[in-house]
């Protein structure tokens, strides 16, 4: 209650800077994540006050604008999630969000399986060390801060998140599963509409 208090009290004194302007429009997700299209998917901002996004090829941010198409409900879930993420952990780092899909969805090269579709994210975890870049190494890793933030991601109704086996993060077995290759970043899922 303590730390809403004062989050509301920071935020009356330093009001936050205009949330990033999307152009939305409703979006279908055809076929599945790992073989599928979007249709009028929403591009995703490239910064905001409580996120920035990075590019997991380039290692560079911001990621470029073609990887960071999605479903309009992924992005309003997201950005819903950082938001409120960012208020219970005022003193936390902005959240690192990498690649969702591809404008027209698809294949979207050898290092996803999925993203096909623009029901899918990647969401790179909180560092100890405050950078704003992915960790190199899950002992970088601020685990509260990451289980804070995967926490809010199985709220809002994610179907799915791969988290990697170093990373000590715990779900729903429904919903939260151990991948490898994902010990500096979650994987996100959201249901089709």
């Amino acid at each position: 209650m303590l730390r809403a208090l004062i989050a509301l009290l920071a935020l009356l004194l330093h009001p936050a800077p205009p949330p990033p302007k999307v152009h939305w429009r409703h979006s279908i997700s055809l076929g599945r994540p790992d073989q599928g299209a979007l249709v009028r998917g929403v591009r995703f901002p490239r910064v905001g006050p409580t996120f920035f996004t990075w590019d997991p090829i380039l290692h560079r941010r911001p990621d470029r604008p073609w990887r960071r198409y999605g479903n309009d409900r992924l992005v309003r879930i997201v950005l819903r999630v950082v938001n409120q993420y960012a208020l219970a952990h005022p003193n936390a780092p902005r959240v690192g969000i990498g690649d969702f899909s591809l404008p027209h969805g698809g294949y979207f090269g050898p290092k996803h399986a999925s993203h096909q579709n623009g029901l899918d994210v990647d969401v790179y975890y909180p560092r100890l060390d405050r950078k704003e870049r992915p960790p190199v190494r899950a002992s970088q890793i601020d685990r509260p801060l990451a289980q804070a933030l995967l926490n809010r991601f199985v709220r809002a109704g994610a179907v799915r998140i791969f988290v990697g086996p170093n990373t000590h993060l715990v779900g729903p077995r429904r919903v939260v599963r151990v991948l490898v290759l994902h010990d500096n970043h979650m994987h996100v899922r959201i249901a089709g509409t």
